[in-house]
C-alpha cells in the first residue's frame, strides 16, 4: 500500500491526458569518502541549508600535510642537485672531449712511445667513463624528481579529498558521519541536491508518447515555454507500458510540490 502511495506522489498517475509530477531538485549527489581517516570536524549547521562553499566534513590530514611540506622541501633540494649535476655533466663532457683530442693527436706519432700513447688512451677512457657516470647520475636524479612530483600531487589530492566541500548554492540535505567517526573509502558522507533548477519526472501512456516532443507543455493549466529534456524510448520496468519523460523547469519557490502537466 505504501509503495503505491509513494509511486503516486513521486511520479504521476494518468488522468485523461493530465499527469502530476513533483518538482524535485535538478540532480542528486551521494558524496562518499575516497580516503580513510578520522573525522575531526563537522559543520552541522550546514545540514539542511545551501552550501557556502566552505568545508563541510574534514578528515584528519595532519600527517599528509607534514609529508607534503617535507616532500616539497626535498623537491627543492633535488632541483638544486640536478642543476649542479647538469653543470658537472657539461664539465666532464668537455674533459672527455679534450682527452679524446689529445689521444687522437698522438696515437699516430712515432715520436711517442707505446707507454705514452697508452697513458693518453687511458686518460681518454677515464674521462669518457666519468662523463657517462655523471650523466647517469643526472638521469637518476630526474627520475627521482618525477617520482617526488607524483608523490606531491598525490598528497595534494588526498588532502583535498579529506576536506570535503560542496559547490556554493547546492543544498546539503544530510551529513552522515559524526565527529570522531573513522571513515573508509566508500563511506557515506553527504547527500546533496543541485537546486539551481527543478526536474519533473512523469510516465506517459504509449498513446500520449506519440509525437509528445512536438506538443506544448502546460503546467497547472498554463502554457509554458518548456521543452522535454529527455524521453525514454523503452517502456519503464515498474510503470508498465508507460514511458519516462523528464522536463527541466526553473527553480520553484518550493520543491516537492505536485504540478499538473499536460501536453497539447
Amino acid at each position: 500500500m505504501k509503495f503505491f502511495l509513494a509511486l503516486f506522489l513521486t511520479y504521476a498517475l494518468v488522468e485523461g491526458s493530465s499527469y502530476y509530477a513533483k518538482a524535485e531538485p535538478k540532480e542528486f549527489f551521494s558524496v562518499k569518502s575516497s580516503v580513510s581517516g578520522e573525522v575531526i570536524e563537522i559543520r552541522e549547521s550546514l545540514e539542511g541549508v545551501l552550501s557556502d562553499g566552505t568545508i563541510v566534513v574534514k578528515i584528519d590530514d595532519k600527517i599528509d600535510r607534514i609529508d607534503l611540506e617535507a616532500s616539497t622541501q626535498k623537491l627543492q633540494f633535488l632541483e638544486n642537485n640536478i642543476a649542479l649535476t647538469r653543470e658537472s655533466v657539461r664539465n666532464t663532457k668537455r674533459v672527455a672531449s679534450i682527452d679524446k683530442e689529445n689521444y687522437e693527436r698522438v696515437k699516430g706519432l712515432s715520436s711517442y712511445s707505446k707507454t705514452q700513447k697508452d697513458t693518453k688512451l687511458l686518460a681518454m677512457i677515464a674521462a669518457q667513463n666519468s662523463y657517462i657516470q655523471t650523466k647517469t647520475s643526472l638521469e637518476n636524479l630526474k627520475t627521482q624528481k618525477a617520482d617526488l612530483k607524483l608523490k606531491i600531487e598525490t598528497l595534494k589530492d588526498r588532502i583535498e579529498k579529506k576536506n570535503i566541500k560542496v559547490k556554493p548554492g547546492d543544498y546539503i540535505y544530510k551529513i552522515y558521519p559524526n565527529k570522531g567517526d573513522y571513515v573508509n573509502p566508500g563511506s557515506q558522507l553527504l547527500d546533496v541536491y543541485d537546486v539551481s533548477a527543478a526536474l519533473l519526472t512523469l510516465y506517459v501512456s504509449s498513446e500520449d508518447s506519440q509525437g509528445i516532443e512536438n506538443k506544448k507543455i502546460y503546467l497547472n493549466d498554463k502554457e509554458s515555454a518548456y521543452k522535454i529534456k529527455n524521453i525514454w524510448s523503452v517502456a519503464d520496468s515498474v510503470n508498465i507500458s508507460s514511458y519516462r519523460v523528464e522536463i527541466e523547469i526553473k527553480k520553484p519557490k518550493q520543491f516537492s510540490k505536485l504540478i499538473k502537466v499536460e501536453f497539447k
